[in-house]
């Protein structure tokens, strides 16, 4: 599996389309989060397709976010945390509409059946008799796929509990009260009182087939861009801080979730404000210096005492090497499951009429941009 270049594509400066995941891979299991993302409540109409692998749901919703962006609309789109270059869904907010994969492992059942959802089965298009032949094989490979996920979901949560421990050491070694004046001047500064209450999720990292993959989305719709440099695994302590810090002063607050531990920050995007503050990353901040775009750095290590850290400098590191084998493995567990699912697919299209398929898809654009 390598879908790099796409996931470069989505990256770059120049693609101003929204992209998110829409569900994790975290220690503990698959997290799914489609019930705040396509929210009936905010929604009008919703297609929920179902279908095995291969029978062309992905392929639907990318002509349906390319049919909104022909229209003048701005479409965001959910891909696959386990397989970036599938999508799970997209929203079309400007027609209250979304269309989204609604089969396991993220099962979405109608809550206003015909009134708002519309079930979408593509599995009519199926040959029957072609899957029972492969029914062997498809069990089989269903079966590996499974031992896949639970083998790396065992990983991700030894890996999180060494994250755990990483945190506690920094934390010891941070000035923590110069921190939170430091977050305190930042929020006067930077995003000023509001009246909003709480905040809202959004992913934009996922631990994928193809390992550790992260969307800019926030990042290229922010005006003032702050990046954070950590030290020693201290930054969900700066990020928790300055959350609370926010929503507090009533700032519209979208906490980016980090794919192994949910409850922790991977940025935070204050779009009121037109802010992001998030983990500095190496590459993208070149392709803004190379746009001549401003950024900001904010470096942890200003409030870590490095003269205290000496003293769990051995410990440190050989629980870091413990959580950067496990993270390899549980990806390379996750790259053999997407490839078992690739064998499905293929399986799956030798049964699938898709003359039937593309006609089911016209239509239902048709009806969704009528």
């Amino acid at each position: 599996m390598n879908n790099k270049p796409y996931v470069q594509e989505i990256n770059d400066l120049q693609n101003k389309c929204a992209h998110y995941f829409a569900a994790a891979n975290t220690y503990k299991g698959f997290e799914s989060f489609f019930d705040e993302i396509f929210n009936t409540e905010k929604l009008e109409r919703i297609y929920i397709l179902k279908g095995g692998p291969g029978a062309g749901k992905s392929t639907l919703m990318k002509k349906t976010a390319l049919t909104a962006q022909s229209k003048g609309l701005t479409p965001t789109c959910f891909h696959c945390s386990s397989d970036p270059l599938s999508l799970d869904g997209v929203v079309i907010k400007e027609i209250k509409t979304a269309i989204l994969d609604g089969t396991a492992p993220h099962v979405f059942d109608p809550k206003y059946a015909g009134a708002k959802e519309i079930i979408v089965n593509l599995g009519e298009a199926w040959n029957l008799e072609s899957l029972a032949r492969d029914c062997a094989e498809i069990v089989s490979l269903t079966s590996g796929k499974s031992k896949r996920y639970r083998a790396a979901y065992r990983l991700l949560d030894g890996a999180k509990s060494a994250t755990d421990e990483l945190t506690d050491i920094g934390r010891e070694c941070l000035d923590i009260e110069k921190m939170k004046g430091a977050v305190n001047r930042f929020c006067e500064k930077a995003l000023r009182k509001g009246d909003s209450v709480g905040s809202q999720v959004a992913i934009a990292d996922a631990i994928s087939c193809d390992g550790l993959v992260r969307f800019f989305t926030p990042e290229k719709q922010a005006e003032s861009l702050y990046f954070v440099k950590d030290a020693k695994n201290t930054a969900p302590i700066f990020f928790k801080e300055l959350e609370q810090k926010a929503i507090s002063a009533g700032v519209e607050t979208i906490r980016g979730i980090c794919p192994l531990d949910p409850k922790q920050c991977s940025f935070l995007y204050f779009p009121a404000r037109s802010v992001c503050v998030s983990m500095y990353d190496d590459d993208f901040c070149k392709q803004l210096e190379h746009a001549e775009r401003q950024y900001k750095i904010i470096n942890l290590g200003r409030f870590f005492n490095t003269a205290e850290f000496r003293k769990s400098r051995e410990r440190y590191r050989f629980i870091e090497k413990c959580k950067d084998a496990l993270m390899a493995q549980a990806c390379k567990e996750l790259e053999q499951a997407g490839k078992d699912h690739a064998q499905l697919e293929k399986i799956y299209a030798k049964a699938t009429d898709y003359e039937k398929i593309s006609y089911m898809s016209a239509d239902i654009i048709s009806k969704m941009f009528k």
